[in-house]
């Protein structure tokens, strides 16, 4: 079979990840939250002041989404869970998610990792979330379908919600004390006369 250009390319990224890469997902992760938090309009260096507005939020809403991602992926990795998605036809042991330990690496496809959705939904199987899982989950569909949608569309008006921030700088905190046992400090700058914050203390 002829090889398309998008194996090829994938190639270029293909990887059995393992539980020690866990700490370079959550380093960048965490540059895209910091840029997230305090990028501004006068930092947009191309086009009209009304689409600099448009694209410094649009790249904050998706930096915010690539962050979650990375995130849930040092967690899974961190607790010693597999994020490569299965190849067809197999049938590893176990349920997803699946350890490490306890998979055969080569019925996993190096080419490409377990989708948000699921990291997701598994999540609570990874770890307990305590008392914080709704609060955790509806932060990381909101960061998701941020994602999703700048991703795919752009819309010249956009309904802004400052609760949508709120909610995924509660989830990023609940969540930082559970998965890393850090204090995570996060605002978003979005609104008007919004201060960023964004620091991690350990314990």
């Amino acid at each position: 079979m002829t090889e398309t250009i998008e194996t090829e390319i994938k190639q270029q990224y293909a990887k059995h990840f393992i539980k020690n890469d866990w700490s370079l997902f959550k380093s960048t992760a965490e540059y895209y939250l910091e840029t997230a938090s305090k990028i501004l309009k006068k930092d947009i260096k191309y086009g009209s002041e009304s689409l600099k507005l448009l694209h410094r939020n649009i790249q904050k809403r998706l930096y915010i989404g690539i962050a979650c991602e990375l995130l849930l992926k040092a967690f899974y990795l961190k607790n010693g869970y597999c994020i490569n998605r299965i190849k067809n036809k197999k049938k590893p042991n176990g349920t997803f998610p699946f350890k490490l330990n306890t998979i055969d690496i080569s019925d996993f496809n190096k080419n490409d990792t377990i989708t948000l959705h699921m990291l997701i939904e598994g999540a609570h199987k990874v770890c307990d979330l305590g008392e914080n899982i709704e609060i955790i989950i509806k932060g990381l569909k909101i960061a998701k379908t941020f994602r999703n949608k700048e991703g795919h569309v752009v819309v010249l008006w956009h309904n802004y919600e400052p609760q949508n921030y709120r909610d995924i700088e509660q989830c990023l905190t609940a969540f930082y004390k559970i998965a890393f046992s850090q204090k995570l400090n996060i605002q978003f700058s979005v609104g008007n006369d919004e201060s960023a914050v964004f620091n991690i203390q350990n314990g």
